[in-house]
């Protein structure tokens, strides 16, 4: 089913992202000849709306990204193992820098054996 947008809502949508823009919602207010407390329900609807539809659209998209095949399943698992590799290597490195940098710290940094 396809939503109708009027002009009415339109113009609104357009009066909101101008609000958005300048960052003073009753600025934009005054200038269009509206009520301040009605533009930020307005702003307030459009961020709602807007979350909402970005989610979903992430929640596509983890969808579309999953493997199908058991090839994809293995790439993904060595790229995910490649990657546990170098985080790793980057904590050891990390922590010898440390050692070396701040020797104070040694003895309380975890699993050296004090």
């Amino acid at each position: 089913m396809r939503v109708q947008h009027s002009k009415f809502d339109e113009l609104r949508i357009q009066v909101v992202e101008e609000a958005l823009e300048r960052g003073n919602v009753a600025l934009t207010a005054r200038k269009h000849g509206l009520s301040p407390y009605s533009l930020y329900k307005w702003v307030k609807q459009y961020r709602d709306e807007v979350e909402m539809t970005m989610s979903r659209k992430k929640n596509m998209d983890r969808l579309e990204v999953q493997p199908q095949t058991t090839g994809d399943w293995k790439e993904k698992y060595e790229q995910a193992t490649k990657l546990i590799g170098e985080k790793e290597l980057e904590i050891a490195i990390l922590r010898d820098l440390v050692k070396k940098t701040h020797p104070h710290i040694q003895w309380k940094w975890p699993g050296n054996g004090s």
